[in-house]
């Protein structure tokens, strides 16, 4: 009988082993996800800073509208 139940005390730490490994590794998993959520939403900001960025440069580099054109010479009114 002590034999099954040294058995079964050896098996029961196995398993509290591995549990306590596997809780480690979603340990270090959420870590992870939430580092790459911040490197994200850094991303985000940028994408969003530069698409602005470049529409303002669209923008001064387009050709003057027509109305711009004859507001500025005194005809458009």
């Amino acid at each position: 009988m002590t034999d099954g139940l040294e058995t079964t005390q050896v098996e029961f730490e196995r398993w509290r082993l591995r549990e306590r490994r596997l809780l480690d590794t979603i340990h270090d998993l959420d870590e992870e996800e939430a580092r790459l959520l911040g490197e994200i939403a850094k991303v985000d900001q940028q994408v969003t800073y530069y698409e602005g960025l470049a529409r303002d440069m669209k923008r001064e580099l387009e050709p003057p509208k027509l109305s711009t054109l004859l507001t500025s010479f005194g005809r458009g009114r």
